[in-house]
């Protein structure tokens, strides 16, 4: 098994943070596929919304992505990888699952306010998580069969609904560290 450590999740759930938090009890590097998924869109003049939408018909927005995690699984190590289906393309990875609240998410999502995602209102960005968690599902198993949100995919499932994101990375770190 890698020193690789996959966070996936809900949206909302946190996966940035716990990263972020994981990154200091390990010293591991963090790839993280939002990142390059908003990029994208900001390349498009879409948001993520609109580019998950546009993602069910083309699917060359998928392959950039999942070749870039395949192809780092593959050439590196000591990774915390914060991606939906990176434990899909790194079996050999520990594989974490972050559940959230969908209040509570739609709540994290509307108070970052990320310039890309157009969240007006709580009520909205509910509204919006909601669509796009919907759109990912049917894309994630119409390409790859899985379901992504089945929580026997996991090595470890936390709720993070409650929790703040450091005492989550230690759970991970604890759990990683005995595998």
């Amino acid at each position: 098994m890698k020193n690789i450590i996959t966070l996936s999740g809900d949206i909302g759930s946190g996966k940035s943070s716990v990263a972020a938090e994981l990154q200091k009890l390990t010293g591991y590097e963090i790839i993280g596929t939002g990142k390059i998924q908003r990029a994208i869109a900001e390349r498009r003049g879409l948001t993520t919304l609109e580019l998950n939408k546009f993602s069910e018909t083309d699917r060359s927005i998928d392959d950039e992505i999942d070749n870039y995690v395949i192809n780092i699984g593959k050439t590196s190590n000591d990774l915390i990888i914060d991606s939906r289906l990176a434990w899909h393309f790194i079996p050999d990875a520990f594989k974490v699952y972050l559940s959230v609240d969908a209040v509570v998410g739609a709540e994290r999502v509307f108070y970052a306010s990320r310039s890309d995602e157009n969240n007006p209102s709580l009520e909205a960005t509910l509204q919006n998580n909601l669509k796009r968690q919907e759109s990912e599902d049917q894309r994630f198993f119409k390409l790859y069969r899985v379901h992504f949100r089945q929580h026997d995919n996991y090595d470890l499932v936390i709720d993070t609904s409650h929790t703040p994101p450091d005492a989550i990375a230690g759970t991970i770190k604890e759990r990683f560290d005995r595998r």
